[in-house]
C-alpha cells in the first residue's frame, strides 16, 4: 500500500485527505480508486452532490 494525498473541491471549498491505496494501480485504475475514496469521504462527512477531483499525489 502507498499513501496518497487526495484533493477535491465541493461547493467552492477544497478538501484533502490521506488514504492508503494499492501500489499496483496505475493510470485509469488509480484515478478510479481515488474517485471512489472521494465518494466514501463525502458520504462519511454528509456532503452531497458533485465534486471536482483537483489532485492526487503519492506521499513518500
Amino acid at each position: 500500500m502507498e499513501y496518497h494525498r487526495i484533493s477535491f473541491i465541493y461547493n467552492d471549498t477544497e478538501y484533502s485527505f490521506t488514504k492508503a491505496i494499492n501500489e499496483n494501480l496505475t493510470g485509469y485504475a488509480l484515478i478510479s480508486a481515488c474517485r471512489a475514496e472521494v465518494v466514501i469521504y463525502m458520504k462519511e462527512h454528509d456532503l452531497k452532490g458533485r465534486y471536482i477531483l483537483t489532485g492526487m499525489a503519492k506521499i513518500s
